[in-house]
């Protein structure tokens, strides 16, 4: 059975696999260049990167801190081979005890068409369309209250 660790980031190699991984899964296939993997939003949030036995980057998320009460799950990845394995319920469940953490009340993201379903199995609810990523990635916008009550 494999085992994999849960990290926050702090030495240039995991920053440099951190943020490969994120091209790799989100930007690469769409013939992004590496550059659009951050965005200004880097500095105020806290990264998280799940690595495996033999110090492989197997997955990453981040949780963006948007104001005091709400946080914005962002770079969900997971790497094509670790898929179907849990690994990314397992970080984002790293995110949102981050964001009890900070007393967060409420988490918001933007999930691409194909996970939607993934996002609904851990209590979050579509609220709106959101955007349409390199003209072909239909996003929606999902909520969570973490603290229980309806959206």
């Amino acid at each position: 059975m494999s085992s994999y660790l849960i990290i926050e980031p702090k030495t240039k190699e995991d920053w440099d696999a951190y943020y490969q991984l994120r091209y790799e899964v989100l930007r690469k296939p769409w013939n992004q260049p590496a550059v659009s993997t951050k965005d200004e939003a880097e500095e105020r949030s806290i990264h998280i990167l799940m690595r495996d036995e033999n110090g492989i980057a197997v997955a990453a998320g981040r949780l963006q801190i948007n104001n005091g009460s709400e946080g914005q799950v962002r770079s969900m990845s997971v790497h094509e081979k670790f898929r179907g394995k849990g690994l990314g319920s397992k970080v984002l469940r790293y995110i949102e005890n981050k964001a009890k953490e900070k007393n967060l009340s409420r988490i918001t993201l933007d999930s691409r068409s194909t996970a939607v379903h993934f996002y609904e199995k851990h209590g979050y609810c579509v609220v709106a369309d959101s955007y349409l990523l390199f003209g072909k990635i239909q996003h929606f916008r999902m909520e969570k209250n973490l603290f229980g009550g309806s959206i």
